[in-house]
């Protein structure tokens, strides 16, 4: 049953709260899985061992792990209770619209534009949720360039070189210049990186990813229209802050605030954005063409609907404080992110040497949906929460292999030669390995359907499109995770498997399970 539109401001409060307090009851406790994850350190120590060891063999509690997974499941059964399935085709139409309007008002009226972004809550309220928790993520590395850029502005104005250095003016040509750049980068890191697609598909991710991730510029560059800034500023502040993050202080100072850095951050945040009827609300506009190219690819790795407070952040401290700031997305470490993020976002071809993600970790994220939903630097995360692909070995050279003990979650790392390739070395337990399943085909009721929803005795069967699975042995090796099947047990799964988008090769592994068909009862 299709959602009404737009939802009610009864149903969307208590979903944002929800969702809000879900995000800080697990967004700070990381802690309490080793001292030096929250900060970031844990990882920069775990690619500096590795490069001068064989391997390297974590063991990490159990606990936090269950608890931030039952989290996460309490909070999918309530949505999934309270709410109905939103009309997605719907939902991207208006959120197109409003994006084409508010960037036709930006560029004919400047910064009034930016009175256009919240009517994306009317037609997308759970976007809002979204966008803040997305702003959230990157909000310490925001404040750090605004930081930067004030104490070099005083620096500069102090010295009198705020008068006689170059300056640089948001006008049409900086607009042209800018769009034409990143479209050449962007066609460069397909022809040298990615798996070549048809010329129809190829255009689809060329205007669909265009229009998804660039009107975000569009939006900035319109409000801030004439705006002038320094050149030797944005030169500096960049430096500056390269040097800050490079000799480890931006990390002692997250240490001595207690804020979690950008890994953690991002995994809460992107597993938040794929909890059911929220995924329709924002995210999933990231994830419509389920492949994904340097054209899809934001530098903040979001959908269009989960940009409107970043918008924000990007403008209103330039406007407020004219000649002190410059827009965060054109600090020289942001355009780094922005520039590696492309081939992170690119479905590598195999032997390829141009990609920092060789082994397709991030571009399998958007053909698995619910797995792999850490960064490039965050895979450790997936493999403790246990959320990678099942095909998943690791990423950025880094080998994973992951099992349980009675207390324990241990992981061992390994340094691979090469794309991540070759099978894990660790035997896979007999529930996890992929099992040929024959059948009976039959008719089969409502009832019975009903009946087969728990592990045990009488197992898990799902409905698609009229037909009857058991998925009993295949929810362990799901690519999407196991919880979205025990979801579903025993219901009919059709419009969850339309939303996500699935393969010939998921729908033929489908098919091998195929038990019988569904008997509706009649009126």
């Amino acid at each position: 049953m299709q959602a009404t539109f737009p939802m009610s401001l009864r149903q969307v409060l208590p979903l944002w709260r929800k969702i809000i307090r879900l995000y800080f009851s697990v967004v700070f406790g990381f802690s309490e899985v080793h001292k030096d994850l929250p900060s970031g350190k844990l990882m920069n120590d775990i690619a500096a061992q590795v490069g001068t060891s064989a391997s390297l063999e974590l063991r990490l509690p159990k606990h936090f792990a269950e608890r931030f997974n039952r989290n996460f499941s309490e909070v999918t059964r309530s949505i999934l209770k309270e709410t109905e399935e939103p009309d997605f085709t719907r939902i991207l139409a208006s959120s197109f619209l409003v994006r084409a309007l508010q960037c036709v008002v930006c560029l004919a009226y400047g910064s009034w534009g930016l009175l256009v972004g919240p009517l994306q809550f009317l037609v997308a309220p759970l976007s809002f949720t979204g966008s803040f928790i997305r702003l959230l993520t990157n909000g310490s590395d925001c404040l750090l360039h605004y930081m930067c850029s004030l104490c070099v502005a005083a620096l500069l104005y102090t010295t009198g070189a705020l008068s006689w250095l170059p300056t640089l003016t948001i006008d049409i040509t900086f607009v042209v210049a800018f769009f034409s750049i990143d479209f050449a980068l962007n066609c460069l890191v397909y022809y040298l990186s990615s798996e070549r697609f048809g010329v129809q598909r190829l255009l689809l991710h060329v205007v669909y990813g265009s229009f998804n991730t660039k009107t975000y510029f569009l939006v900035v560059f319109g409000s801030l229209c004439g705006y002038s800034f320094n050149l030797g500023l944005m030169i500096l502040t960049g430096l500056l802050t390269v040097v800050i993050k490079r000799y480890g202080l931006y990390q002692k100072t997250l240490r001595l605030c207690r804020w979690p850095c950008f890994v953690i951050c991002f995994y809460v945040e992107h597993r938040i954005g794929h909890l059911p009827v929220v995924y329709q609300h924002a995210h999933k506009m990231h994830h419509y063409l389920h492949d994904t190219t340097a054209f899809d690819a934001h530098i903040y790795g979001s959908g269009m609907n989960e940009e409107f407070f970043w918008i924000l952040a990007e403008t209103l401290p330039c406007l407020l404080a004219p000649s002190l700031f410059f827009p965060y997305f054109l600090n020289l470490d942001t355009i780094h992110a922005s520039l590696t993020n492309k081939p992170a976002h690119t479905r590598t071809k195999e032997g390829s040497g141009h990609c920092m993600d060789e082994d397709n970790f991030h571009a399998d994220h958007h053909t698995l949906h619910r797995a792999n939903y850490g960064s490039a630097l965050g895979v450790l995360l997936d493999f403790y929460f246990n959320t990678m692909g099942t095909e998943t070995k690791g990423a950025r050279g880094l080998a994973y292999r992951r099992c349980e003990e009675k207390d324990e979650i241990v992981i061992r790392i390994e340094r691979c030669e090469g794309p991540l390739a070759v099978p894990s070395n660790a035997p896979c337990s007999k529930d996890m390995e992929e099992v040929e399943e024959f059948h009976t085909v039959r008719s089969i009721t409502e009832a019975e359907l009903a009946a087969h929803r728990t592990l045990d005795d009488p197992g898990i069967w799902i409905a698609l499109n009229g037909d009857v699975y058991d998925v009993t042995k295949f929810h362990r090796i799901h690519p999407g995770g196991s919880q979205i099947i025990l979801q579903h047990a025993g219901k009919d799964a059709t419009s969850v498997f339309a939303s996500v988008g699935h393969s010939q090769k998921a729908k033929a592994m489908a098919a091998k399970r195929l038990i019988g068909h569904l008997k509706v009862a009649q009126d």
